[in-house]
C-alpha cells in the first residue's frame, strides 16, 4: 500500500512559560488569527493553538524556551502588503527579502526571537511547486 502526503497539518513553536497574554496578543490582535480550542485529551499540555488559514499553529509554553533563528515557519499570505501595514500599525519590525523568485516576502523576529517568514506568491516557479501544485495548474 502506498501513501502520499496531504501537506502540513500543524507547526509548533515555543514561547516562554507565563507569557500567555503576549502570545494571545501577537496571534489574535496583531496577526488576526482565532484561537483553536484544544481537545480535552490534550488540555493538560501548556500550549495555545491558533488557526492560520490552511494550518494550525501550536505555541508550546516552555520554561526552557529558546528562539529559532534559522529553522522557521513560512506562511503563505494573501495580501502581504495588508499584513505589513498591520505590523506597521503595531510597531512590529520586519525585514523584506527580495531573493525568492516569484514571491514577495519578509521576515520578523518579533515573536520571542523566532524567525517567522511571510510570503505571497505572484508567479511561483514550477521548480518550487509540489507535485500537487503542478497537477492543479495543469487542470486550470
Amino acid at each position: 500500500m502506498t501513501f502520499s502526503f496531504n501537506g502540513l497539518d500543524h507547526y509548533q513553536m515555543t514561547a516562554p512559560l507565563g507569557k500567555e497574554k503576549e502570545v494571545h496578543h501577537f496571534f489574535t490582535d496583531v496577526l488576526g488569527c482565532p484561537e483553536v480550542e484544544k481537545p480535552d485529551s490534550l488540555s493538560h499540555f501548556e500550549s495555545i493553538w491558533f488557526d492560520m488559514g490552511r494550518h494550525i499553529i501550536h505555541v508550546g509554553l516552555d520554561e526552557n524556551h529558546h528562539s529559532e533563528k534559522r529553522g522557521h515557519p513560512a506562511f503563505d499570505v494573501k495580501n502581504l502588503q495588508g499584513l505589513m501595514d498591520r505590523l506597521d500599525g503595531h510597531n512590529i519590525p520586519y525585514e523584506e527579502d527580495f531573493n525568492m523568485p516569484g514571491a514577495r516576502r519578509f521576515y520578523t523576529y518579533a515573536f520571542f526571537g523566532h524567525r517567522m517568514e511571510f510570503l505571497e506568491w505572484h508567479d511561483k516557479p514550477e521548480s518550487l511547486m509540489t507535485e500537487s501544485e503542478k497537477a492543479e495548474r495543469k487542470h486550470l
